[in-house]
């Protein structure tokens, strides 16, 4: 896996892990810990959506490329944990200043 394609699938990964976690958030009546629901959300979707990469590809699922798989689901779960509760921040303190 090059660095493009990691930098490619993390920004949709992470865009589709934050949409889907604050979707779920919304949708479950129970409070839940937003970090843990992300967690589980991005595990689902960097464990899902980078073997399905690699399986239409036609990429062998060695020892390195599990592993850039595991690195994937962190990186996900990081960017989507960070996501969209900092642009929601930024929003309303540029919306407050003006």
């Amino acid at each position: 896996m090059n660095i493009t394609l990691f930098l490619l699938m993390f920004v949709i990964g992470a865009a589709v892990a934050t949409i889907m976690t604050e979707a779920l958030k919304k949708a479950v009546s129970q409070k839940f810990s937003s970090n843990i629901l992300a967690l589980i959300v991005s595990t689902v979707v960097g464990l899902g959506g980078t073997s399905a990469y690699y399986y239409l590809a036609g990429i062998p699922f060695t020892g390195q490329n599990i592993v850039c798989m595991i690195l994937m689901t962190v990186a996900i779960w990081l960017g989507s944990m960070v996501g969209y509760d900092k642009i929601k921040q930024l929003i309303e303190q540029i919306g407050g200043k003006q």
